[in-house]
C-alpha cells in the first residue's frame, strides 16, 4: 500500500496491462497519470508536468523516469459520437464562459485551443493509448489527441479518426483500438481508477507510487515531487 499526500492509504496500482508491462522495470522512477482526453485541464496539465520534467531531467540527468498513461472518464454518458463544444457546455453548464480562464491558462503553456468544436466520448481514445503503450507510443498518442481535439477541430470519439491516428503513429494493427477487448479494458481501468484509488478529479499524478498530485499544479511543484524521490 501507498499513501496519498498523507490523506488517506489505497492499495498499489493493480495491473491491467494487455500483451506486455506499460512500465520500463529498468526505470527508477514512475509516474502514473490518470488523464481524460475530453479534460481540457488534463491537456494543460500535461504540458505544465512536462516543463517540470524537463527542468527534472536537466537537473538530474542520470535519473531516468518513465511516465505511464491511464484511463479515467469523466463523463461517460456523453453521446457516443460526441458532442458539438457549444452545446454539451450549455446543457452542462449553462455555457461556456468557465472556459475563459482555461484558454488564459493553455495560452501561456503553449496550448491555445485554437480550434475546439466537439466534446468527446472518449472510450475509443483511451483504446489507443493503451495499444501506443505497448509499443511505446504512448504519450506521443496522448499528446496527438489533444491536438487533434483541441487544435484541429477534430472529433476523437469518430472510429475513422482513432484508427487513422493508429496509422499515423505506425501501430502494427491500428484496427485492433476497436476492439471490445480494448473496450472492455478501458472500462474496467476506470471504474477501478474510482472505486479502488478513490480518484475523483483528474488530471491525478502518482509519482513512486508514493505521492500524488491532482490538478494542473505549476512546474515548479512537479520538480519538487519528483527530486523527493530521486534519490
Amino acid at each position: 500500500k501507498f499513501r496519498l499526500s498523507g490523506q488517506q492509504t489505497v492499495q498499489k496500482i493493480p495491473t491491467f496491462r494487455p500483451g506486455q508491462s506499460f512500465h520500463d522495470p529498468s526505470s527508477l522512477m514512475r509516474v502514473d497519470i490518470y488523464s481524460d482526453l475530453a479534460c481540457p485541464w488534463c491537456y494543460v496539465g500535461k504540458r505544465k508536468f512536462e516543463v517540470g520534467l524537463e527542468k527534472f531531467r536537466s537537473q538530474n540527468p542520470d535519473v531516468p523516469v518513465d511516465v505511464v498513461w491511464h484511463p479515467y472518464m469523466i463523463d461517460p454518458a456523453t453521446a457516443q459520437q460526441g458532442e458539438e463544444y457549444l452545446a454539451y457546455n450549455r446543457r452542462r453548464w449553462g455555457g461556456d464562459g468557465w472556459t475563459h480562464d482555461l484558454r488564459s491558462a493553455g495560452r501561456a503553456v503553449g496550448c491555445p485551443f485554437a480550434n475546439w468544436k466537439t466534446w468527446p466520448h472518449t472510450l475509443l481514445a483511451h483504446c489507443l493509448v493503451l495499444d501506443a503503450t505497448k509499443h511505446g507510443k504512448g504519450d506521443l498518442a496522448v499528446q496527438r489527441l489533444f491536438e487533434l481535439c483541441y487544435e484541429q477541430g477534430q472529433n476523437i470519439s469518430d472510429v475513422g479518426v482513432v484508427v487513422g491516428l493508429a496509422k499515423e503513429l505506425g501501430l502494427p494493427d491500428p484496427d485492433v483500438v476497436a476492439s471490445g477487448e480494448y473496450r472492455r479494458l478501458v472500462k474496467s481501468m476506470d471504474e477501478t481508477a474510482k472505486r479502488e484509488l478513490d480518484i475523483h478529479g483528474v488530471p491525478y499524478f502518482i509519482v513512486d507510487d508514493k505521492t500524488a498530485l491532482s490538478g494542473a499544479q505549476n512546474p515548479q511543484t512537479f520538480v519538487a515531487a519528483l527530486e523527493k524521490h530521486a534519490h
